[in-house]
């Protein structure tokens, strides 16, 4: 019976190129003290600080130590080595963006991806394979990152398939999206990513929540297409999941890490337990873009988003859906979708209105607590600002894109958050924008103010 696993703390561990220090810590997989002459595959983690514990109090972790814990000890997946590496908060300069910062940081945040990407290469992973005992080839070599770290982990795998073979990458922030400020139906894009021609000797795992706000599935799904375009396989080389009702946080992210680990280092899945329909079941006769999510769950617990699919429509006069699972609207009426896959069916009632508009509006209004120098404003999902009136109340109104999810907790300030009445942490308040909305709030109580060291030592500092 092998034992448990470990997780090892390296202090200072020091970045060259960065000449900044930081916490590693090392996943050791059940048995790794009995098996001394074993070598194990190794999975790079960003943002480690979160991996296996809240970063200070009242934040969330991704636990991602009890997924591979579970995983291991069912058999589901080979023994691995984890290592997380803690992010240093980016001040003057942001270790995970590569080439470009969204125009909105440019002016005072600096790109320092590369020399994060010589540190990983260069400094890290050496140290690694020096101390522990890893299977160093790119085949057994991983990166995962969500967010920004999501980004990070797409251009430093591209860039380096000699490396690293296996990427994951949850939410990746591939596209900067924002509204129209001035409140006009339209939404504001930026692409943050290069796209890399040809096709590389990579495994690559790319998910969304339907329920993050503006970070929107088609931002995703569109690399994904570009993905296959270059001769990726999907559900071979690619794993996309387009995860229901997830949002933009940790807590999220934790959720799901057992399924692409599944996908990386699991065995292969024999067959489809189950199909499920998602996504909006209204399309508009003026829509053309509008796709189902059709997922997919397997005999070993793996979930996937299918790219092609045969679908079945009961009245094709109605709409068609093509294998991709874009809806093709023809006219108002309605009608049952059916999918099948491996002998199994799902089946879902869509609806065609003659008209349905892209964005819909969303007004917000919030009480807070009584208090001497009340804030100007307040946010909500995907920073929408609130402003405070001359009743103490704050409002604000928001042209949205139709069918996003939104799940949030209002702040003040950057990481200000409000909570319960008793000062506990507060469950995410949830929306999704299907229609026109008002909605009203109640704030409880603010998050106090504590002092936070964030995990940054730099020879540069004059104190160091």
């Amino acid at each position: 019976m092998p034992g448990k696993s470990a997780i090892v703390t390296i202090d200072g561990f020091y970045a060259r190129r960065l000449n900044n220090e930081r916490r590693i810590f090392v996943y050791l997989p059940p048995g790794y003290e009995e098996g001394e002459q074993k070598r194990y595959p190794v999975l790079y983690m960003h943002a480690g600080q979160r991996a296996f514990a809240p970063a200070r109090p009242g934040t969330e972790s991704w636990n991602i130590h009890e997924a591979a814990d579970r995983l291991i000890e069912a058999g589901n997946i080979e023994e691995i080595i984890i290592v997380a590496i803690a992010h240093v908060r980016p001040v003057t300069s942001n270790e995970y963006y590569h080439f470009k910062a969204p125009a909105a940081e440019a002016d005072h945040i600096a790109c320092s991806g590369l020399d994060y990407e010589h540190f990983l290469i260069h400094d890290l992973k050496p140290y690694i394979d020096r101390r522990f005992r890893t299977l160093t080839d790119p085949g057994n070599t991983g990166l995962i990152g969500s967010s920004a770290g999501g980004l990070s982990t797409y251009h430093t795998g591209f860039r380096n398939p000699d490396v690293f073979g296996k990427l994951i990458m949850l939410s990746p922030y591939f596209v900067k999206a924002w509204l129209d400020e001035t409140g006009k139906p339209n939404l504001c894009e930026e692409t943050l990513y290069r796209p890399y021609p040809g096709k590389r000797p990579l495994k690559l795992w790319l998910d969304i929540g339907d329920a993050e706000g503006l970070f929107l599935p088609r931002h995703v799904r569109q690399v994904v297409d570009e993905l296959t375009a270059e001769g990726y396989r999907c559900g071979e080389d690619v794993g996309y999941l387009v995860k229901p009702e997830a949002a933009h946080q940790e807590k999220d992210w934790g959720e799901r890490a057992h399924l692409p680990l599944l996908f990386m280092f699991g065995r292969r899945p024999e067959r489809i337990a189950a199909l499920e329909l998602h996504g909006r079941d209204r399309v508009g006769l003026n829509e053309r873009k509008l796709r189902i999510n059709a997922i997919a769950r397997y005999d070993n617990g793996l979930e996937l988003s299918l790219l092609d699919a045969e679908y079945a429509v009961a009245d094709p006069d109605v709409l068609e859906v093509e294998r991709d699972g874009t809806i093709v609207p023809k006219k108002p009426g309605a009608t049952t979708v059916t999918l099948k896959a491996d002998g199994l069916h799902a089946a879902r009632e869509y609806r065609v209105e003659a008209e349905l508009s892209e964005f819909v509006q969303v007004a917000m209004i919030a009480e807070i607590p009584p208090e001497p120098s009340p804030p100007e404003s307040i946010y909500g999902g995907m920073g929408m600002k609130l402003v405070r009136g001359a009743n103490g109340r704050y409002a604000g109104s928001f042209l949205v894109p139709r069918g996003t999810g939104y799940r949030f907790r209002f702040t003040r300030g950057f990481r200000k958050f409000e909570t319960a009445a008793d000062g506990s942490a507060l469950p995410n308040r949830a929306f999704r924008a299907d229609n026109d909305l008002v909605l009203h709030y109640k704030v409880e109580r603010w998050e106090e103010t504590t002092a936070y060291s964030p995990e940054r030592r730099s020879h540069a500092d004059p104190a160091f």
